[in-house]
């Protein structure tokens, strides 16, 4: 029997928002952390991670692949060890935050290696931490691949909500769409659920979501618009046809984002629910409600599913 409970809160001061702290990793996090809109995300602080500075469009962190790949094959974790200076560096950033977000490509050295070193020290220094991972193409090389595997493993242990994305996904979308498009496509499904998740919960949230989503081990994501009438069952339907959600047949532990233009959000909500209370009979649901008068008369869904298998 589906569970389904309400989080968050539609309009709260700004003090009852959490600090958030977004880190885009490597040169594929880079590129998704700095297309968020912070605009109407007061609460967010964003950084980019990487060994070579370029004309960042927000703060950047300074870090060594030297560093990195030591932090990789260290057998003790933080607490445990002396830091490297690039690990100093990224805590340096990291006091007083409530949530941390974490975004990169995992199979290349930098993207592998830092997402690692930036989940141990996440864990240790906030209460909350949300990994977004894009993996290689199935058809890229092997060593690619199982590095990829091997890097998802290890993060795994040290993050509340691991959400992967796989590249050969993007295949299944319309085979007439540039990859360049395609790509876009993807980063922008990446960066939806830090969006719309972080003007939503509150700091009362926080250990409910982390209890909820415990003992997971891969979360997929899904996000679609509606349009008219019962725009947000046509929203839920589309959300639920994201590719990234094909990759298992059922998911335990739903959060759930309805984003509402210029619509009734409660009732959109209700019936973006009751798709997902379709999909999935037997998942536990929290969802939350925002509204968002760029999107106009279109309601928007992004659903962050989590299963126990991996």
């Amino acid at each position: 029997m589906t569970s389904v409970k309400r989080f968050g809160a539609e309009v709260a001061d700004t003090e009852e928002r959490p600090s958030t702290i977004a880190l885009g990793i490597g040169g594929a996090g880079r590129n998704i952390i700095s297309d968020i809109d912070s605009k109407s995300l007061t609460n967010i602080r964003m950084y980019e991670v990487g060994t070579t500075e370029r004309e960042p469009d927000i703060s950047f962190i300074k870090i060594s692949k030297e560093d990195m790949h030591e932090v990789y094959q260290s057998k003790y974790s933080v607490g445990n060890r002396h830091l490297t200076p690039s690990e100093k560096n990224i805590k340096r950033r990291m006091r007083s935050a409530d949530i941390f977000y974490l975004v990169s490509g995992l199979g290349g050295d930098t993207g592998s290696w830092s997402s690692l070193a930036c989940a141990e020290l996440s864990k240790k220094f906030s209460a909350f931490t949300m990994g977004f991972f894009a993996k290689p193409f199935e058809s890229e090389n092997i060593r690619r691949r199982r590095f990829a595997d091997e890097a998802q493993k290890k993060i795994q242990e040290h993050v509340d909500v691991a959400a992967f994305f796989s590249n050969s996904r993007l295949l299944d979308m319309d085979r007439n769409l540039p990859m360049m498009d395609a790509f876009q496509v993807m980063n922008t499904i990446m960066r939806l659920p830090m969006e719309d998740l972080n003007a939503v919960m509150t700091k009362e949230d926080i250990p409910h979501l982390k209890n909820f989503c415990k003992g997971l081990n891969e979360f997929r994501v899904g996000a679609g618009y509606g349009k008219g009438r019962d725009r947000g069952k046509r929203a839920s339907k589309e959300a639920l046809r994201s590719p990234w959600l094909k990759d298992f047949e059922e998911y335990y532990t739903v959060l759930a984002v309805v984003t509402s233009g210029k619509g009734t959000g409660e009732v959109e909500a209700q019936s973006a629910m009751e798709e997902i209370r379709k999909e999935w009979p037997d998942s536990k649901i929290m969802w939350g409600l925002r509204k968002d008068p760029s999107i106009d008369d279109r309601t928007r869904v992004t659903v962050l599913a989590g299963t126990s298998e991996g």
